[in-house]
């Protein structure tokens, strides 16, 4: 009979047994493999609006025999509230999924995640920034590495909150890791909480490179029961190469080595920051109202602040006050004050000038900032009106 062959073979002394080997020529297997191949491309194309190109490329990683399953994959997403464009990025990152069994696999997960109190909007957002969560297990993955976050984070809405912008927290076996590594040395929970909510990806670097950071970052002094000491670790595992382009950038500024290491130890987000924004606040106090950047050392949470709403406006008040002979040196120390305690001691104290410099200090609050603008946007000549 075609495509049967028949292998027969004496077993035992005097027993003929027949056996028979049933196989599917190799033309007709490539056949099959083609057809389904080609009916992949095609539902890839149709369903998920992919190039010919990208279609091909996925149905190497996925065969459809039929459009049941993948429809009815697709079915359930859209009743979560995905749109045709995040199912084509899901895809795309993981085509294995069309070939799942939704209600065993899929919907569980998504189940899970609701209970928690994540929104519709939240969990499209998780499953669409990371879809790798819907490989994981959810009795031996997902739940437990849940529980673990809840402990530090507490609550079910700081939990999610965590999840939704760094959806590893919930498979990957790295955080566990790192976080007992700082429990070892002293971190209490509500710092490891702090990371968890502010820092998330940090807590899912390599082990043995947190580690280091984490040996480094107490070497330099940091106290493990502090706040700074998270932000340190944190602004240290950025990379040795950005952190010596900020380093560039401060010295070209006028600091040397130990004042950006006394510096980053009094507040070290004066390294996490943008180097924009560094260059920013460098450019409005040194060539902008002349002040010296060592000042800025002694204060460097002043390089998180709001350039617009807090330095700008300040600095303009103070400058006036100074040219006026009604303060003498201009310090730091007004920039640490809360809004109502500045303007009690530095507008409304002075009655013939309050008025003038309230309405300096709103002007410059509200005035954006355009991008590369000149120092002449800031209205410097104003100070002498």
């Amino acid at each position: 009979m075609f495509g049967v062959f028949h292998r027969r073979a004496m077993l035992c002394s005097n027993l003929n047994i027949t056996i028979t080997i049933t196989r599917t020529p190799s033309f007709l297997q490539h056949f099959s493999s083609s057809k389904q191949h080609s009916f992949t491309t095609n539902y890839l194309i149709n369903n998920l609006t992919f190039s010919p190109e990208t279609a091909s490329k996925l149905s190497t990683r996925v065969r459809l025999k039929n459009s049941d399953q993948p429809n009815s994959v697709l079915a359930l997403f859209r009743t979560h509230g995905f749109s045709n464009t995040q199912l084509s990025k899901i895809i795309q990152t993981f085509p294995k999924l069309l070939s799942f069994n939704p209600n065993k696999t899929v919907l569980p997960k998504f189940n899970f995640l609701l209970s928690k109190g994540a929104s519709t909007s939240d969990l499209v957002q998780i499953v669409t920034k990371n879809p790798s969560v819907l490989k994981q297990g959810l009795a031996n993955t997902i739940t437990p590495c849940y529980d673990f976050l809840k402990r530090f984070l507490v609550s079910d809405e700081s939990t999610i909150y965590s999840i939704k912008y760094c959806p590893c927290l919930i498979y990957s076996k790295l955080p566990s890791i790192n976080v007992q590594l700082l429990l070892q040395n002293g971190v209490p929970e509500s710092r490891i909480a702090f990371l968890l909510r502010s820092y998330f990806y940090s807590a899912c670097k390599q082990p043995d490179v947190f580690k280091k950071v984490v040996e480094e970052v107490k070497g330099l002094g940091f106290n493990p029961k502090s706040t700074h000491f998270i932000v340190a670790v944190t602004t240290k595992l950025m990379g040795s190469s950005l952190w010596e382009r900020k380093v560039d950038l401060y010295k070209k500024w006028g600091w040397s080595e130990e004042v950006i290491g006394s510096a980053f130890l009094r507040n070290p987000c004066c390294m996490w920051t943008s180097m924009d924004k560094i260059e920013a606040v460098m450019e409005f106090w040194v060539n902008g109202i002349g002040w010296d950047s060592l000042m800025l050392a002694k204060y460097p949470v002043l390089f998180t602040s709001s350039l617009e709403k807090k330095i700008i406006p300040r600095a303009f008040v103070l400058q006036f006050l100074q040219s006026r002979g009604l303060i003498k040196d201009v310090k730091s120390a007004p920039f640490k004050l809360t809004d109502d305690m500045f303007l009690q001691k530095f507008v409304n104290c002075f009655e013939e000038e309050a008025s003038h410099l309230l309405k300096l200090y709103e002007e410059k609050m509200y005035q954006p900032r355009h991008e590369n603008a000149s120092l002449s946007y800031f209205g410097f000549e104003d100070l002498n009106k």
